[in-house]
């Protein structure tokens, strides 16, 4: 399974990755800045393509291991 995580430090609020994947992706108004709205489980081509379109790169993806 994959994760989608947003660095708040580098995020600049500019939407652009709300603009892309709307499904994924919304601005957290309190701190105008993106936040993951719904974790898709793995990353789609809009995904992608919000984390290729990040100016500041503070979209990235990370798989999780779950022992069992």
């Amino acid at each position: 399974m994959t994760k989608i995580l947003i660095d708040q430090d580098k995020c600049i609020g500019c939407n652009t990755c709300s603009l892309i994947d709307p499904q994924v992706f919304e601005m957290d108004t309190t701190i105008y800045k993106a936040k993951v709205k719904h974790q898709p489980g793995k990353v789609t081509e809009s995904v992608q393509s919000a984390i290729s379109s990040c100016p500041v790169g503070a979209i990235s993806a990370s798989e999780e291991w779950f022992i069992s």
